[in-house]
């Protein structure tokens, strides 16, 4: 009986480890670009696209038929704009691309230090439906966009990790 429980404790520890998505974050500094992060310990960090300050990408499954969650940062020249400003033109431009299905929910950070909104569009690689929460910032006349993308089944457990994220930026 004792071992009958204690194999059962296991498996759900398992299992609950397995599905969690509670993340260890390691802080990611830019000296050159003047910002730090939190992003999830196991995610890489990559230079793929000389445009973005920043690409994490969590870990990819073994059969490569999802797209890893991932974020990217970018900063834009905004003079004489405003973090209103940057948010509509953000929602705006996303809005145009291919691929945009919609926003899907909108909103504004407790400490107004950045606006959010939740989007679906569909990868044009391998028409793949996402779903991305853009966070828009306004600092020292630029937009800093924010985009974090997940599947959609895994969209809502991720949400709190972006935040955190969201949270954690710090522009210098």
């Amino acid at each position: 009986m004792k071992f009958r429980l204690l194999f059962s404790t296991i498996l759900i520890l398992f299992f609950a480890g397995k599905n969690s998505i509670a993340q260890t974050l390691k802080t990611y500094k830019d000296a050159v670009n003047h910002f730090e992060i939190a992003i999830p310990a196991n995610w890489s960090v990559t230079q793929s696209n000389p445009r973005l300050k920043l690409i994490a990408i969590g870990p990819q499954t073994s059969d490569y038929t999802s797209v890893p969650e991932n974020i990217n940062l970018n900063f834009i020249d905004a003079p004489n704009a405003s973090l209103d400003a940057a948010y509509a033109m953000s929602i705006e431009s996303n809005s145009s691309l291919n691929g945009f299905i919609s926003v899907d929910k909108k909103g504004t950070s407790v400490s107004n230090k950045y606006k959010w909104y939740i989007n679906s569009h569909k990868d044009l690689q391998n028409n793949i439906t996402l779903q991305t929460i853009v966070f828009v910032y306004y600092y020292k006349q630029k937009a800093i966009l924010l985009t974090c993308t997940a599947m959609p089944q895994s969209f809502d457990k991720y949400n709190p990790v972006f935040f955190k994220m969201a949270n954690s930026l710090k522009l210098q």
